[in-house]
């Protein structure tokens, strides 16, 4: 009866929030460690190529952040690695002081009125600002209210988002920009961010959904295993606290990369009634704020690669950049990075 009665309790928050919900998605997972560091997974769920690129950039570099007198602008006082979107700017990434930062999309952030008083920055630079600039979630945290989000287009579609930092101490943080406002969760509790609904939403229906005590986590327990967002945040919160402490950083990323749930090609990228089912996974990527070994696995189209960037060996001094959607990576390919002044180039001054 107590299984029925979670079943059905989940059945309702999943679908209320579904009801809300675009076809949008990707999944950002973290995981402290006792004697492995801090592990984040992240995949990029979406509907078709975005031409990701591995970038990795020094310290020393003045940037941008959006086309206004308002703008703000930033030296990088950090080194770092990550992957790019569409040629405008950064999406997840490591510091070489063991900060991290992702961007998911989100349906609900709106910049509001602009804000003559608060420094502006387009979404699509927000994560290079905060790897370039900070090496704690507290750091970045302390004068977040001073800045504006501003959104980019692609193709007619405004790209909207929300963003997770984690740093080496297992701190974490996710920040949406809603109305034109700051709406902020601090602590290592927030290790699972997703897309629509707001996260408030999301955390609702895990206190709904989640199991009462340790006896009920089996193979039996009722888990959504749907591809919208709010299955998926429910998913992969049931999942990541099964995991127990790894024997190695290898292992480590090995479980990481399995929590996060993968939405099959074929069961997202088509049309239904004339409407998209929701986006596939293009790739996933593995990274332990400890060892900076960026991992990526690319499965989209005719590439089905694994490979990795070991940021030691590429952290000096200069630009670098690959796609990383080449149907030939595999193994360590630091070796192969190209200089060139990547993404970000674009927005130096």
């Amino acid at each position: 009866m107590k299984a029925l009665t979670k079943k059905i309790v989940l059945a309702a928050s999943v679908a209320a929030a579904m009801a809300s919900v675009t076809a949008s998605a990707c999944t950002r997972v973290l995981w402290e460690t006792d004697d492995h560091g801090v592990f984040v997974g992240r995949t990029m769920d979406w509907m078709e190529e975005n031409q990701p690129t591995v970038d990795v950039r020094p310290a020393g570099i003045r940037y941008r952040g959006f086309e206004s007198d308002h703008a703000l602008t930033w030296e990088s006082k950090y080194a770092s690695v990550g992957l790019t979107l569409y040629g405008i700017g950064l999406v997840d990434g490591f510091n070489e002081a063991g900060f991290s930062a992702n961007a998911l999309f989100l349906d609900e952030e709106s910049p509001g009125k602009f804000d003559e008083t608060r420094q502006q920055i387009q979404n699509a630079r927000f994560v290079a600002y905060l790897l370039d600039s900070f090496a704690t979630v507290e750091e970045a945290l302390k004068n977040i209210e001073t800045l504006q989000i501003q959104q980019f287009e692609h193709n007619g579609m405004a790209m909207k988002g929300h963003y997770s930092l984690q740093d080496a101490t297992g701190d974490s943080a996710v920040l949406e920009f809603i109305d034109g406002q700051w709406q902020i969760y601090h602590g290592k509790q927030y290790d699972v961010m997703t897309n629509s609904p707001s996260y408030a939403e999301h955390l609702a229906n895990w206190e709904a959904a989640k199991p009462s005590d340790a006896s009920e986590i089996d193979g039996n327990f009722p888990v959504p295993g749907n591809i919208i967002s709010s299955q998926r945040f429910i998913w992969n919160k049931y999942m990541k606290d099964q995991l127990v402490e790894p024997s190695s950083y290898t292992n480590g990323l090995a479980k990481i990369d399995s929590v996060t749930y993968k939405i099959p090609l074929d069961a997202a990228n088509r049309p239904v009634n004339g409407e998209m089912m929701g986006y596939a996974t293009l790739y996933s990527l593995a990274y332990n704020l400890d060892q900076q070994v960026m991992q990526v696995r690319y499965q989209f189209g005719d590439a089905f690669t694994h490979f990795s960037v070991d940021f030691d060996k590429v952290n000096d001094g200069k630009f670098y950049s690959i796609p990383a959607d080449q149907a030939d990576l595999f193994g360590d390919i630091t070796e192969r990075m190209i200089e060139s002044k990547g993404v970000m180039g674009q927005y130096r001054i």
